[in-house]
């Protein structure tokens, strides 16, 4: 199935190109060229090149010539041919640098250098609901560039967040597939404080998503510029645009990385004789000593000083010596069908160091292949990304494999539409699969005994407890090996354009995402029987998740005497998620062995089993007015109305308003000529915003109790809980 998927993408991209050109009109003989059909015109093709300022070829920088709708852009080495006289004007422009005009002059131009811009005040970003140029934003919005993005090798894009965005807090887990906490307004805040994401218009998983098909990130900061999401905003909004066919040939690409990841070298940790030291101190401080005056501990005897012992555990014995006869080899058993477990543990009197026993070097690499075309009528682009990255924790990974298809499609100059389509499965087991009340596995390392060696005599996994192996760090990890954690998601939108009455543009645009997800664990508690059975447990759940979002909106834009330019936008949105998820467990399973976890093959009086669901709806206004003068003067208001079932009745509704505006005092008369200042604004904005995420949708039925037929809370006021059942 992967290999035929792979062939339908690429199949897929040469059909969507073949059928764009045919729609184009333009006749065989220009597209072969690149030109535009100039026939009847005294213009002649006009060759040039177009580098940055090291010499470095420009692909698909736009040329236009200037008082016409003739544009090329150009190939991958820099070269455009494009029709033109003497004394015609070129504008030539490219992402990220500087635009020039050039004025044609005998035949041919010599090589056009662009300039990188630092800031780019011209360059289109999305900003909740509406496109906006750089110069034009009045509230705190913060861009990333992807390249910026992507230097930093890591698997998921919060992580490479990581110092791009003053005030921006990213503390990662380091977990391979783990969250990471994200805050725009610092540390302060309790409960939920994740931002909202918004890809390609609609409320998504970051962390699904391949960086390498990022085309630009926007941070959200203040209330002026994220009110407009309402309900959701308050925590900040981080906006994502990805990439989108660019008018060419079909453009071939492979981008890959491959990283290693070391462990810390060392931590400074007690030894065997240190820990006995520091407990025989710690025994005489509390004065807990035996009838002798001195401390007695199962290990390190019961004299003036600690003593490290030979054996550990033979049997129940512990604290033993060489030629001890209860150390024999002959009386060790761990299968608890031949007899009673007799395990015996050599102490390890150097210290094991279980730090870098659960901790090792791991390789991770990420490979991106993507491929883009169109013209002017018709654009695509379609990824194929894998990741592999390995955790430094034994048996930790995160296998991603993505594949997305954007396309774009125009009717005419009115009809247009579209899509942004990913298809990405994860493999991602936890730790926290393994987590219960010993706590997880790294602060074993940090509070395992170091006398205790990894396995027994026989190369068993060694524990300080029989009734347990959760004392083991290694062994945990070892035996979540094979745990499963799979995600299969769908996430994406359809959305279609059209324009109307020459300053209206009227947008619908319908997107969601559908998670299935399986888990199963796994644990061996210990060598002995849990009724005649090996002592195990297994929990086996899946279930999905599906959200939809639909949302309309009308914009109309205009510029009133070449000064005064207003946009207004005003819509509806509507927002529906539901989830379900079932699951079950059973202990004392007849073998652990791995083709055998099946539920039905554990002892069915142990059985326990769950099953839940959730739904929620928000339904929202959208409207929100901008104003400019003379490109200095920026003013933006926005009103949103959201409804949300979380809520009461008699508070599921909330207005959101928020006002901003800014002042380029670089454009004013008595700073135009400072050349050491390029761009000065001045912002001020005021907003109101919320958040729901804090709150269960079931609140209103659980907040006094657990369940519906056990409630507790203070009825008389006294601060003593009242329990009320079955009411």
């Amino acid at each position: 199935m992967p290999k035929l998927f792979v062939i339908w993408v690429f199949l897929s991209a040469f059909v969507l190109n073949a059928w764009s050109q045919k729609n184009t009109g333009q006749k065989n003989d220009s597209l072969k060229s690149g030109l535009p059909n100039t026939e009847g015109t005294s213009r002649k093709a006009i060759t040039g090149k177009v580098t940055d300022v090291t010499g470095l070829p420009l692909w698909g920088a736009g040329i236009v010539l200037m008082g016409t709708n003739i544009r090329v852009a150009t190939n991958p080495d820099g070269s455009f041919a494009i029709p033109a006289k003497k004394g015609d004007v070129l504008h030539i422009s490219s992402i990220g640098y500087k635009s020039r005009q050039i004025e044609i002059g005998n035949g041919f131009i010599r090589d056009v250098l662009l300039e990188q811009s630092i800031i780019n005040l011209d360059e289109v970003l999305v900003t909740g609901y509406i496109t906006q140029k750089v110069k034009e934003i009045t509230g705190s919005v913060a861009v990333i560039k992807p390249k910026d993005l992507t230097a930093v090798p890591a698997g998921q894009v919060e992580q490479m967040l990581q110092g791009r965005v003053a005030g921006l807090n990213v503390i990662t887990s380091g977990m391979p597939g783990g969250g990471s906490n994200v805050r725009v307004h610092g540390i302060g805040n309790f409960g939920d404080v994740t931002p909202l994401y918004i890809i390609d218009g609609v409320q998504g998983n970051i962390n699904n998503l391949n960086p390498g098909d990022i085309e630009s990130l926007q941070v959200l900061k203040d209330a002026g510029a994220y009110s407009i999401y309402g309900v959701r905003g308050a925590n900040g909004v981080i906006v994502i645009t990805t990439k989108s066919g660019k008018i060419g040939k079909t453009k071939l690409s492979y981008d890959f990385n491959i990283g290693r990841t070391t462990p810390l070298k060392g931590l400074d940790l007690l030894n065997p004789k240190e820990t006995g030291d520091l407990t025989w101190l710690a025994l005489k401080n509390s004065g807990q000593v035996a009838a002798n005056g001195n401390p007695n501990d199962p290990y390190y005897g019961n004299g003036p000083m600690p003593v490290l012992p030979d054996y550990l555990i033979a049997g129940s014995h512990t604290g033993l010596f060489e030629g001890d006869p209860r150390v024999n080899p002959d009386l060790y058993n761990v299968d608890f069908t031949g007899g009673d477990i007799y395990q015996i543990i050599r102490a390890n009197k150097t210290g094991t160091d279980w730090f870098h026993e659960i901790f090792k070097p791991a390789i991770s690499q990420n490979h991106t292949i993507t491929g883009s075309g169109g013209n002017d009528k018709n654009k695509y682009l379609f990824s194929l990304g894998y990741l592999d990255q390995q955790g430094t924790l034994l048996y930790t990974y995160l296998k991603r494999f993505t594949a997305r298809i954007n396309t774009t499609f125009s009717v005419n100059d009115k009809i247009s539409f579209g899509e942004n389509l990913q298809l990405s499965h994860r493999d991602n087991p936890q730790v926290a699969t393994q987590q219960g009340p010993n706590g997880n596995e790294i602060d074993g390392a940090l509070s395992t005994e170091p006398i205790l060696p990894v396995y027994d005599i026989r190369g068993n996994w060694a524990s300080l407890d029989v009734h347990s192996l959760a004392g083991n760090p290694v062994a945990r990890r070892f035996l979540a090996h094979d745990d499963k954690a799979n995600y299969w998601d769908v996430f994406g939108d359809g959305w279609a354009e059209i324009n109307f009455l020459k300053n209206f543009t009227f947008r619908t645009q319908f997107g969601g995402s559908l998670t299935y997800h399986y888990f199963y664990n796994y644990i061996m508690f210990s060598y002995l029987s849990n009724n005649g059975l090996p002592n195990n447990s297994f929990t086996e759940s899946s279930g999905y998740q599906r959200s939809y979002t639909w949302t309309n909106t009308v914009n109309f834009s205009k510029i009133f005497n070449n000064d005064h330019t207003v946009k207004v936008l005003a819509g509806t949105e509507y927002i529906s998620n539901y989830n379900r998820q079932l699951g079950g467990n059973r202990t004392g399973f007849f073998t652990n062995d791995v083709n055998y976890r099946f539920l039905t093959n554990g002892n069915p009086s142990t059985q326990t089993n769950y099953s839940f669901a959730g739904i929620s709806t928000l339904s929202s206004f959208i409207s929100s007015a901008n104003y400019q003068f003379k490109n200095k003067y920026y003013f933006t208001a926005t009103l949103r109305n959201d409804g949300s079932s979380v809520f009461g009745p008699e508070n599921r509704y909330g207005w959101f308003p928020s006002v901003s505006a800014a002042w380029r005092l670089t454009q004013e008369n008595f700073l135009q000529q400072q050349s050491w200042l390029t761009e000065l604004k001045l912002r001020a904005s005021w907003g109101k915003s919320g958040f729901y995420g804090n709150t269960d949708p079931q609140n209103q039925y659980t907040l006094y109790g657990g369940t519906v037929a056990d409630s507790y809370y203070d009825i008389y006021g006294i601060s003593s809980r009242i329990y009320s059942t079955g009411f």
